[in-house]
Parts: structure tokens; C-alpha cells; sequence
């Protein structure tokens, strides 16, 4: 299990009122640690975390989901968290993917989570600056 997935789980459960799933916030954690500027909102590393997740796996079998399936859950969260305006998305498509946080994005992602968690995540995925 990839540390985000620890973390999101821990985050939403130190905080239920989020209204965001598991995979809700990992998206949004990605997002935030690998801006727009790094070129790498591709929905290919996304669906890596994601194929990494117990959440998604089969317990015993690991991923059954294929690609597209994973990236239809991607596209659906990224829709959910528009529309709680937490990001913008610029283009989606089957490959790639423009989108960034808003400000009330970032805020709640540094207001839901501790500091050295931010910092894990960030380590794990990017450099946020």
C-alpha cells in the first residue's frame, strides 16, 4: 500500500465532514504535490498510484481494472472535486489530463493534513515548492 493511500485514509478519518473518498484524495494530494508546470498530469502516473491502492485491488488477486476503467474513476473524481470547486480542469482526455488546484484546493489540503504527512507525500510524488 503506497504511503498517500495511508494518508488519505487517515485524513479522512480525522476528518468525515471532507465529503471526499479515498480515491478523492489522492487525486488531490497528486495534484498538489506535482503542479501543472512539471508536465506530468498525465493519467498514467495517476493510474500507477492507483493500481498500487488495496482499494482498488481484489483481495488476493491484486488489480482487475483495466486502464480505461481506472481512468474513468480518475475522470469521475477529478469531476467530483470541480465540482466542490477544489480544481480546474483545463482539458481531460483519454491520455492526458490538464488540470490544478484552486486556492480551495491547496488550503484543504494543507489545512486536512499535518505537516510531516504533507511533507511524506511530497517527498513520494514531487517537488510542490
Amino acid at each position: 500500500m503506497p504511503l498517500v493511500e495511508l494518508i488519505a485514509k487517515k485524513t479522512i478519518k480525522n476528518n468525515p465532514n471532507l465529503g471526499l473518498s479515498v480515491v478523492d484524495l489522492i487525486v488531490l494530494l497528486w495534484l498538489y504535490s506535482n503542479p501543472y508546470e512539471t508536465k506530468k498530469r498525465q493519467l498514467s502516473s495517476i493510474r500507477t498510484v492507483l493500481k498500487m491502492c488495496e482499494i482498488l485491488q481484489t483481495p488476493g488477486k491484486g488489480i482487475e481494472l483495466t486502464d480505461e476503467e481506472l481512468t474513468q474513476i480518475i475522470l469521475g473524481s477529478l469531476e467530483r472535486v470541480k465540482s466542490k470547486k477544489l480544481v480546474v480542469i483545463r482539458s481531460a482526455g483519454r491520455h492526458f489530463v490538464k488540470c490544478t488546484l484552486t486556492d480551495a484546493g491547496a488550503d484543504l489540503v494543507r489545512e486536512s493534513m499535518n505537516s510531516p504527512s504533507l511533507r511524506r507525500v511530497i517527498a513520494e510524488f514531487g517537488n510542490n515548492p
